[in-house]
């Protein structure tokens, strides 16, 4: 500010100096336009950067290995990354919002948040009440064994007879017990679940590839995942029904980050593979 108050006192004192040619004050005034503007230049260059335009993010609050308060408060998980990550690419900054999938769901609906991170199933449900984001990690349900058990259970036919563990007020739960009855017992928490199949309190385990997979990774459990029961699962990130704008910003988004190594070095470091594809296909273990 200084520089500009400094060249505006010599502009008025050479303008108006007697001594001075028409053609040395025109050169004068060339000279001082040419320093004002270099001189504003500077101020804008140092003006502090504007923030990013922010995207309020619904994230679950226990739903590992997808998004998990750790013991410091933090956010972290598979889900919280990529979506980071996406928003990045966008120009946009993330504002991380976390709670029930219940509450989140109301949130999204009240205009509390713009999206939900985490991929929900897109079931008839489900789309009554939102659009889906193009999928950027294949989700398959799978049975989980014993590491010592030989038997091929591909199917809920396969598990009439047997006890079946599955996580307490899911789509899962619901679509076994209608197949299967009682025998299907419920957990509050999946860890809970894969340790009673580790005690051999259950013939198998019910559930999805990722978080079977996590889980026996990080708890080094003598447990093994089998063929996946049927194609990958439909799922997305949520937003709200009718904003197709924002769904196909974000869809474009993920298109283009689940090709970048960004995303490759995210998936490898929570799950050891690239899992926007399948690991093990449903057709090869028919």
């Amino acid at each position: 500010m200084k520089s500009v108050i400094a060249l505006r006192g010599l502009f008025m004192i050479d303008s108006c100096s007697p001594q001075m040619s028409q053609r040395t004050v025109n050169l004068r005034r060339e000279w001082l336009k040419k320093s004002l503007l270099l001189a504003c230049s500077g101020m804008l260059l140092n003006a502090p950067a504007q923030d990013k335009p922010r995207m309020r993010v619904g994230f679950i609050s226990r739903y590992q290995p997808y998004s998990f308060l750790q013991t410091d408060g933090s956010l972290t998980g598979f889900d919280v990354e990529v979506v980071r990550s996406l928003l990045g690419a966008l120009g946009l900054a993330m504002v991380p919002v976390t709670d029930t999938l219940t509450n989140l769901r109301k949130k999204l609906q009240n205009g509390e948040i713009d999206f939900i991170g985490n991929q929900l199933l897109v079931t008839p449900e489900n789309r009554r009440h939102f659009d889906f984001v193009k999928s950027y990690a294949t989700i398959q349900l799978v049975s989980v064994l014993h590491e010592n058990d030989e038997r091929d259970l591909m199917s809920l036919d396969d598990f009439l007879g047997k006890k079946l563990g599955v996580l307490a007020n899911t789509g899962i739960a619901a679509q076994a017990r209608g197949a299967l009855g009682n025998s299907v017992q419920t957990f509050e928490r999946i860890e809970d679940a894969f340790r009673a199949l580790v005690d051999r309190k259950l013939d198998a385990v019910l559930e999805e590839n990722l978080i079977a997979e996590y889980h026996i990774e990080k708890g080094d459990l003598p447990l093994k995942v089998g063929v996946p029961f049927a194609a990958p699962l439909r799922v997305g990130m949520a937003v709200t029904k009718g904003n197709k704008g924002l769904e196909q910003r974000l869809s474009l988004g993920v298109q283009t980050l689940v090709n970048d190594k960004s995303f490759k070095a995210i998936s490898m470091r929570w799950f050891g593979y690239d899992v926007s594809r399948p690991r093990v296909s449903h057709a090869s273990s028919q």
